[in-house]
C-alpha cells in the first residue's frame, strides 16, 4: 500500500512546473536581462596624481524581454581566494621581527564592494543595492569597484556576479572573473626567492652570534648552534636582550624593537614552509587565472612567471637541502601534518584499518573547524566547478566506495563553513546527502535536516528549494523508519502543499494519506483515525468514491480505526471495501487481497476466531495461485491462518 501511495512522488516535480509553464504561458511578456560583458577597468587616477588600484568591473547588461526590468541587487560572490606575495614578500621570511617608530599604515578608504581578505574570503558575499530601469531592447552599464583592505601582500580573488531584478527576484550570474588587488605585479622570480632564503640564513647567523656573546658575557656556554641547536625559547636563559629584544637590532645602532621569531628556532623547517607557500599560492594563482572566463591584466601578465617559477622550485629544495612535499609525504609525516589529500585517501581506502580511518576522518573534520586554508583549498578542488564535480566525486570515491559516506559527511561540513548561506553550496550538500542515503537513510535524512535548518534561515520556510530539501528530508526519515520524526515532517509538507498548489491537489492528498500513515506507524494510531476520516470526506468530494485511491483511503480508515481498538468498527469497514475492490480493481488485484487479509484479521479481532479462520483459508488459497506459494504475503496469510485455527480468541493483529 505505502509503496503505491509514494509511488505519486515521481510526478510531483513535473506536475509542479508543468502547471507553473501554464500559469506563466498566459501572463504578460516579462522582461528578460542578459548580461553582455564583464570587463575589468584599469585602476584610475591621473597621471600626476595617485591611483587607486583597485579592481574596476565594468558590467554591461540588455533587457531583451517585453517590459522594462528593474535591477535591484548585486551580489559579488567570492568562491576562492589567495594570498600572493608582493615586493615586501622577504617580510615572509625573517629569524626576528622588528619595527622603528613611525611606522604606521594609512587608514583604509570605503568602497562600493567591500571584499573580505583572503582568509575570510571563500564563500563571502559582497551585496550592492541598485536602482536603475533597463527599458524594453535597451542596454546598460555600470561599474563596481572592489574595495579590500590595504595590504603589503597582493591579494587574487575568484569570484563571479549575481545580478537580482524585477519584483520576484529573477536573477542571473555572470561567468567566473579572477582579480588582484592591488593592481600591480608581484609574482616573485626563483632567483628573488633565493636572495630572500640567503637573507634569511644570513640574518639567523647574526641572531645566534648575538646569543654567543651575550651568553659569553654572562659566562653561560653557548648553544651548540650545529648538534643540538635550541628549539624554543625555554631553551634558552630568561633575560636576554639578543633573543626578547628590547635593545639596538642586533648592536648595530639603529634604535627599535625586535623579537625572534618562530622561523629562527628551526630554520631547515621554516624554508621549506617558505618554498612551499609559493608553491600553494602560484599553483592556486594559476588555476584561478586559466579557469577564469575574465581576467584582468595584471594576472595575465603575472601568469608565466608564476609558471616559470614553479617550475624552478624543485631546485631550490635541493639547493637548500630541505624536503620537497613528495618526499615528506614517502618518509612518512607525523600525526596531524598529513596533506589533506592522503587523509582523504584514508578514508575513502576499503582496504585501510577501521582505527586509521577513524583518525583521519576526525583530522581532516578538525582541521575544517580550524579553517585550515590548505585543507579547504583541497576541499574546494574536490567542489570547484559544478560541470567538475560529479567526475571529481567519482575521482575520489563518493558514492562507490564503502567509506564514501563519511567523506559526504566532511564535504557537508566544510560547504556549511565556507559557504553558509550559497545557494550553490545548497544544492552541492543536497547532491552528498542524497549520496549517502543509498548506504546510511538515518545519515542522509540528518544532512538533509541540517540543509534544511540553513535554506529556511537563508532562503526562507516557503522557498521552492526549501520545500523540496523538506520532502527528501521526508522520504529518508520514512527509508530509516524514523515514523514520528516523518510525522513532523509530513506535517509541514501538507501546510507547503496546501499553500503552493491547494488543498485539494492530488499532491495535498497524498501527504496527508503519508502524515495519517507515519503517525499511525509511530503509535499516535487515534492521530491517523483523525486525519483519514478528513480525508476521506475530501476524497470522495474531489475524487469520487470509485477511485482507487479512494479505496486506499478507506483501507487505511479501517486499519487504523481497528489499531485504535475498534476491531468491529474495522471488520464493518473491510467488508464494505472487499466487494468494492473486487468490482473495481478485480478479484485477483494485490490490494483487493490485502484488503481481504484484513477484514478476515479484525473478524477475528472482533470476536468471530471462527469466520477469520475460513476467511483465511479461502485467501491463502487464491494468493498462492496469484502470488505464489513463497511470496511474502502469502505466507502471512498462513502464519494468520494457523493462528486462529489453534487459538480461536482475539489476539495481537498481523495487518497490512
Amino acid at each position: 500500500m505505502l509503496a503505491t501511495v509514494l509511488g505519486l512522488t515521481g510526478g510531483l516535480a513535473a506536475a509542479i512546473i508543468g502547471a507553473w509553464a501554464a500559469l506563466r504561458a498566459r501572463r504578460p511578456p516579462k522582461s528578460q536581462v542578459e548580461l553582455v560583458d564583464v570587463t575589468i577597468a584599469p585602476p584610475s587616477g591621473s597621471a600626476s596624481g595617485p591611483r587607486d588600484m583597485s579592481p574596476v568591473l565594468d558590467v554591461k547588461v540588455r533587457n531583451t524581454g517585453g517590459q522594462s526590468a528593474v535591477l535591484k541587487r548585486l551580489v559579488v560572490r567570492v568562491h576562492r581566494a589567495v594570498r600572493c606575495g608582493s615586493m615586501f614578500s622577504g617580510m615572509r621570511l625573517t629569524p626576528y621581527s622588528a619595527m622603528w617608530v613611525g611606522a604606521l599604515l594609512p587608514v583604509s578608504a570605503t568602497y562600493d564592494a567591500a571584499i573580505p581578505p583572503p582568509e575570510d574570503a571563500g564563500g563571502s558575499r559582497a551585496v550592492i543595492d541598485l536602482s536603475q530601469v533597463v527599458a524594453q531592447g535597451e542596454a546598460d552599464r555600470f561599474e563596481v569597484r572592489l574595495g579590500m583592505q590595504p595590504t603589503f601582500d597582493t591579494y587574487v580573488y575568484e569570484l563571479d556576479l549575481e545580478i537580482i531584478y524585477d519584483g520576484n527576484d529573477r536573477m542571473m550570474t555572470s561567468p567566473r572573473v579572477a582579480v588582484a588587488f592591488p593592481q600591480h605585479g608581484f609574482v616573485y622570480s626563483a632567483d628573488e626567492i633565493r636572495t630572500v632564503i640567503s637573507h634569511f640564513l644570513e640574518d639567523t647567523r647574526e641572531v645566534r652570534e648575538a646569543i654567543d656573546r651575550e651568553m659569553t658575557e654572562r659566562g653561560l656556554p653557548v648553544p651548540d648552534w650545529e648538534s643540538a641547536p635550541p628549539r624554543r625559547r625555554a631553551d634558552l636563559p630568561d633575560g636576554l636582550v639578543s633573543v626578547d629584544g628590547n635593545a639596538d637590532i642586533l648592536s648595530s645602532g639603529a634604535q627599535g624593537i625586535y623579537e625572534v621569531t618562530e622561523a629562527f628556532w628551526d630554520p631547515r623547517r621554516a624554508i621549506t614552509g617558505h618554498l612551499r607557500s609559493f608553491e600553494r599560492m602560484y599553483r592556486q594563482l594559476v588555476e584561478i587565472t586559466v579557469g577564469a572566463a575574465v581576467a584582468d591584466e595584471v594576472l595575465t601578465a603575472s601568469l608565466p612567471l608564476a609558471e616559470a617559477t614553479l617550475a624552478q622550485l624543485p631546485a631550490l629544495y635541493a639547493e637548500f637541502r630541505v624536503p620537497t612535499t613528495a618526499e615528506v609525504e614517502r618518509v612518512g609525516e607525523p600525526a596531524g601534518t598529513k596533506q589533506p589529500a592522503k587523509l582523504m585517501a584514508e578514508i575513502l581506502d576499503r582496504h585501510s584499518e577501521s582505527a586509521a580511518r577513524a583518525s583521519a576522518f576526525e583530522e581532516l573534520r578538525s582541521r575544517i573547524r580550524a579553517r585550515d586554508e590548505g585543507t579547504f583549498w583541497f576541499l574546494g578542488q574536490l567542489l570547484a566547478e559544478e560541470g567538475r564535480r560529479n567526475s571529481w566525486l567519482a575521482h575520489i570515491g563518493l558514492g562507490t566506495m564503502p567509506n564514501g559516506s563519511s567523506a559526504a559527511e566532511l564535504l557537508d561540513e566544510f560547504l556549511r563553513l565556507r559557504s553558509p548561506d550559497d545557494r550553490d553550496s545548497f544544492n552541492v550538500r543536497r547532491d552528498l546527502a542524497n549520496r549517502r542515503g543509498s548506504r546510511d537513510a538515518a545519515s542522509a535524512a540528518a544532512a538533509l535536516g541540517t540543509l534544511l535548518d540553513d535554506q529556511s534561515r537563508a532562503l526562507g520556510r516557503e522557498h521552492p528549494d526549501t520545500c523540496a530539501t523538506r520532502i527528501e528530508v521526508f522520504q529518508f526519515l520514512m527509508e530509516a523508519g524514523d515514523m514520528a520524526a516523518a510525522a513532523t515532517v509530513a506535517a509541514d509538507i501538507v501546510a507547503d502543499q496546501r499553500r503552493t498548489v491547494g488543498p485539494d491537489h492530488r499532491h495535498t492528498f497524498l501527504y496527508r494519506h503519508n502524515l495519517g500513515f507515519c503517525l499511525g506507524e509511530a503509535g499516535d494510531h487515534q492521530g491517523a483515525v483523525d486525519v483519514f476520516t478528513e480525508l476521506l470526506g475530501d476524497a470522495m468530494r474531489v475524487l469520487g468514491p470509485d477511485t482507487p485511491n479512494t479505496l486506499d483511503v478507506r483501507h487505511e480508515l479501517a486499519r487504523w480505526r481497528g489499531r485504535a481498538g475498534d476491531a468491529a468498527g474495522a471488520a464493518a469497514e473491510f467488508a464494505e471495501i472487499v466487494p468494492d475492490r473486487i468490482r473495481i480493481q478485480g478479484p485477483d488485484h494485490p490490494h483487493t487481497l490485502m484488503s481481504r487479509h484484513n477484514l478476515a484479521l479484525w473478524t477475528g479481532e472482533a470476536g468471530d476466531s471462527t469466520g477469520a479462520a475460513a476467511a483465511f483459508a479461502e485467501l491463502v488459497v487464491d494468493r498462492r495461485r496469484v502470488l505464489g506459494p513463497e511470496h511474502p504475503d502469502t505466507l502471512k496469510s498462513e502464519r494468520a491462518l494457523a493462528h486462529w485455527r489453534e487459538q480461536p480468541g482475539p489476539h495481537s493483529p498481523t495487518v497490512q
